[in-house]
């Protein structure tokens, strides 16, 4: 091993008794997600040394103004939107250097959610499609859909932004929208009088969502920090997937949940689901980033030729941490 690999798996590797300055880190997010909840519930940010700042926003823009400005040095949120602002494709027009660090769910449950009186994808002609951001997101798992029930966007409907899921439900409540893109409970779809016209799991296998995103220079710079981010995060999602973890799991879900036993199981249940759930150990789903770039490419986003899924991953820091784990 080179002596800078010594050095490096020295700083990597706090010693026993060894008391590392509290650092902290800024994030942002729309919801926290299992990894984050058991990586603070059970310490294992503490453990690194390290004390999270979480602020939840309501909509993508949000959220990309907040990582560009450093309010935000990390951010959750899903390859779509990554993708989006790496090639000034969101609310700011500049190319942004993203990278994305950390793995998050594998899967979609996004269902495609109609307003009473729409019955068929061609009651959709003409009408206003609901969306948090008209080119990043749901929105173009969105128009991958409708494009295969023949509509197309911009011909056959338009998108309005009204924000987050409550947000552009309401929008349908009010007349507002005809449909949009969203992951109510059935109850509420049933109290609202909406139908489900698809379900996103019908129409893609791997999305990649939840992951971890900084800026580039950032993560560059605060390498050691990052890498110890993700090393808490890996041991956080181990922990919550040993079935033998269930019940305490389950108290840390209540705890976040204010109590709520049907939203703390169904947090759970998603979380580990084998088709839509936490990747193993956090890792971050190749094949999932791919299909984001290939549903936007479907919806004409992005200039040929397509770049390759790498050039908005950089697994350099996942990699590191994994390697101080040593398993």
């Amino acid at each position: 091993m080179k002596l800078k690999e010594v050095l490096a798996a020295a700083v990597f590797t706090a010693l026993p008794g060894m008391v590392m300055a509290e650092d902290v880190i800024r994030i942002g997010l729309f919801n926290k997600e299992a990894p984050i909840i058991a990586a603070e519930g059970k310490d294992f940010l503490k453990q690194e040394n390290i004390r999270v700042e979480i602020s939840s926003v309501s909509d993508s823009p949000t959220l990309l103004r907040n990582l560009i400005s450093g309010k935000f040095q990390l951010i959750f949120t899903n390859a779509d939107n990554v993708i989006a602002w790496a090639e000034g494709q969101g609310e700011d027009p500049q190319k942004n250097d993203f990278a994305i660090f950390l793995g998050g769910a594998q899967g979609v449950d996004q269902k495609l959610i109609v307003a009473a009186g729409i019955t068929d994808f061609k009651d959709l002609k003409e009408k206003i499609f609901a969306v948090d951001a008209p080119t990043t997101g749901y929105a173009v798992l969105g128009v991958y859909i409708m494009k295969k029930h023949g509509l197309e966007w911009n011909r056959d409907y338009t998108f309005k932004a009204f924000g987050n899921t409550a947000a552009r439900a309401d929008a349908l409540s009010r007349g507002e929208a005809a449909g949009a893109m969203m992951n109510l409970a059935d109850e509420e779809i049933q109290k609202r009088g909406f139908k489900v016209l698809a379900r996103s799991e019908d129409y893609v296998k791997h999305y990649a969502r939840g992951l971890g995103a900084a800026r580039r220079d950032w993560a560059n710079t605060n390498e050691e920090l990052l890498v110890r981010f993700i090393r808490a995060m890996i041991r956080a999602t181990d922990w919550f997937q040993d079935a033998k973890n269930k019940d305490e799991f389950m108290q840390l879900l209540l705890s976040e949940t204010k109590n709520n036993k049907a939203r703390a199981a169904s947090i759970y249940q998603q979380s580990l689901n084998a088709n839509l759930g936490i990747t193993p150990r956090s890792r971050i789903d190749m094949e999932g980033v791919r299909t984001v770039l290939d549903l936007r490419e479907s919806a004409g986003l992005m200039k040929t030729p397509v770049p390759k899924a790498e050039k908005y991953v950089d697994e350099r820091f996942y990699q590191k941490a994994l390697a101080t784990l040593g398993r």
